[in-house]
């Protein structure tokens, strides 16, 4: 009988202090996704790639905020020329904190920094491309009088579909290129550069 009461008395004891005992805090509730769908997002950097904007610092930037992996101006080294037919982005599958879009696009060749332009040898076959994209938390920025000094960086309390990894090389449409060659030559002192610029001038006008 001792025995029987004393085990009892453990149970009794063994029990009130698993009711005593904190349960595990529940996980905090997920943000909502606001902003650009994964689509938008993938349309919106080649708006901007088609705009020129892939080749300046700022526009650079810009691009960099819908990629995890953001990476410096590399400095118009090398640029890809693209069809101006491209797109549209469409989306091949989705998870709730994953997407996949695709885009066709026809890449068509290449501008050095020299202004030397060379075909693509698959410059006649559609390329498809695909994105990966997972939904990041979004934040305020604040930048400074200068416009590229990050001063404050804050919390909006949703997420935004970002793309993963890095931008890709630079590069900008036939006729954006056109303009950029066009550019350069006229602020170019060399006259190898300037020659070469005509040459890709003459083939980039060939072109769509």
């Amino acid at each position: 009988m001792k025995w029987a009461a004393a085990a009892a008395i453990a149970l009794m004891l063994l029990a009130a202090a698993c009711l005593k005992a904190p349960s595990p805090p529940a996980p905090p509730p997920k943000q909502p996704i606001k902003g650009k769908s994964p689509t938008e997002v993938v349309d919106e950097i080649w708006r901007l790639g088609t705009q020129g904007e892939l080749l300046t610092p700022d526009g650079w930037r810009r691009a960099c905020g819908f990629f995890s992996s953001p990476t410096p101006f590399p400095g118009n080294k090398v640029i890809l020329v693209m069809s101006n037919d491209w797109g549209p982005a469409f989306q091949g599958g989705s998870r709730e904190d994953a997407a996949e879009v695709e885009l066709g696009y026809f890449a068509i060749g290449k501008i050095d920094s020299e202004l030397r332009y060379t075909d693509t040898p698959s410059k006649y076959m559609k390329t498809a491309f695909a994105y990966h994209l997972v939904p990041v938390p979004s934040y305020l920025e604040m930048m400074g009088p200068d416009g590229t000094t990050l001063v404050e960086k804050k919390p909006v309390g949703y997420r935004e579909w970002q793309i993963q990894g890095s931008p890709d090389p630079q590069w900008t449409t036939v006729n954006t290129a056109i303009r950029y060659v066009l550019e350069k030559r006229d602020q170019a002192t060399d006259p190898t550069i300037k020659k070469n610029a005509d040459q890709t001038l003459a083939k980039l006008l060939q072109m769509h």
